[in-house]
């Protein structure tokens, strides 16, 4: 068996290998956690605690002094 023929089943083989893989994992997919009433109340109440950005108390580039 020459050496061209080898590297070529070598590459043969990775393809299959990851081919496998990929279906493997677009079978199963991610493992999402169970969403809880914990989680749905902090994602309906978010947007109030995040404070605007006049109120947040950083400073503004026009009341730096020099």
């Amino acid at each position: 068996m020459g050496v061209t023929t080898k590297l070529g089943l070598y590459v043969l083989g990775l393809v299959a290998v990851f081919a496998v893989m990929f279906g493997a994992g677009s079978l199963a997919g991610p493992v999402l956690p169970e969403r809880t009433q914990d989680a749905e109340r902090a994602e309906d109440q978010g947007h109030e605690d995040t404070a605007r950005p006049d109120d947040a108390g950083g400073h503004d580039d026009t009341d730096m002094e020099r």
